[in-house]
């Protein structure tokens, strides 16, 4: 198994660059990186934090040799990662809201969930904000796995244990 800083590094290296080519060539800009790629997200428009998230969920990651999926894990969590500090994670309302009053990002190859304060997300299913943030990562999830990533290797045991984690994710 590769170990997490491996697979978080070569994620965030190749994936964020990935996203700025892709931005690139579906919206006919010239980013020369991530940070400049930030700054021409128009989070404050929800036709455009769509569109962005679709551009986004277009890019399909294959793991040739997939092992256990921590590959597909860390790239799971870095998509996510993206979308947060793009500031176009939204919930799942018709009408989708950006999530904007917490940030997620990855740290030792986990999801890390905090709010404006720095503090950690805790879920309390009695509180709506709790639940609305915990539903759009949920979607968020469910929809990268479904239709971002692939892995294939040639032992089945290994796929079948890539898709419990994935499915435990």
């Amino acid at each position: 198994c590769t170990p997490g800083y491996i697979t978080h590094y070569i994620c965030q290296k190749t994936i964020r660059d990935t996203v700025v080519d892709k931005f690139n060539k579906v919206k006919n800009w010239q980013c020369s990186d991530f940070e400049e790629l930030k700054e021409n997200i128009e989070y404050g428009n929800r036709e455009a934090r769509v569109e962005a998230n679709e551009i986004i969920n277009s890019i399909r990651i294959c793991d040739p040799a997939v092992g256990s999926g921590h590959f597909l894990v860390s790239a799971l969590n870095e998509l996510i990662a993206i979308k947060s500090e793009l500031r176009v994670l939204q919930d799942r309302q018709e009408l989708p809201k950006r999530i904007k009053e917490y940030d997620v990002r990855v740290e030792y190859d986990e999801l890390v969930i905090s709010d404006e304060d720095g503090d950690t997300f805790k879920y309390n299913p009695s509180d709506p904000s709790s639940q609305k943030i915990q539903e759009a990562l949920f979607e968020e999830k469910r929809n990268i796995i479904e239709n971002c990533l692939f892995g294939v290797d040639l032992n089945p045991k290994s796929v079948e244990i890539c898709r419990l984690r994935l499915w435990i994710e």
